[in-house]
């Protein structure tokens, strides 16, 4: 009996699961014309916002939290330019860094990595310390809805700059 109600159980969630969005009828409760974003074949914009986990360890160590401001251009279905602002709280000033991003989309989860510039400021009870280097990092984004999605990555800011950064943002 037990495995009738497994076997029952698996067949109507991969029935369910093979259904597309569009049909299911849920989605259809408003009138959706807005066109979405095809992350297979169009060229978009997307803007986001992250939260910006950091640890640095440069003249003097510190670690905290920032707001990391994402903006890009995907040009093709591998390849985009991305700009980032970080605006820092303790030490951290802010930081900005301009890349080239490479990503592989698989379905709604699309891998990346980026490797670019970036340059940061410090201030380390009252002594300024501007950085700049090659930047680098990778991760992940997973679409939500339509042209939103779900961001998590790792950045290499500098040498003494590592940041995690967790947040949202949207395709147009």
């Amino acid at each position: 009996m037990k495995h009738r109600i497994i076997a029952s159980t698996l067949a109507i969630a991969a029935t369910l699961a093979s259904i597309p969005s569009e049909a299911a009828p849920v989605y259809r409760q408003t009138a959706d014309s807005n066109p979405r974003v095809d992350v297979y074949q169009q060229s978009y914009t997307y803007a986001g916002i992250d939260m910006m986990s950091y640890s640095y360890s440069g003249t003097a160590t510190d670690s905290g939290n920032s707001t990391r401001l994402t903006f890009g251009q995907r040009f093709e279905e591998f390849v985009s330019a991305e700009t980032q602002l970080a605006i820092g709280d303790g030490a951290h000033e802010y930081s900005v860094g301009v890349y080239a991003r490479g990503a592989l989309p698989l379905g709604r989860l699309q891998i990346k990595g980026l490797v670019g510039f970036a340059a940061s400021q410090f201030d380390n009870a009252g002594v300024v310390e501007n950085v700049k280097s090659v930047s680098y990092g990778g991760g992940a984004e997973l679409t939500l809805w339509r042209d939103w999605y779900f961001n998590a990555d790792y950045m290499s800011y500098d040498e003494s700059l590592d940041a995690i950064n967790i947040g949202f943002g949207v395709r147009f």
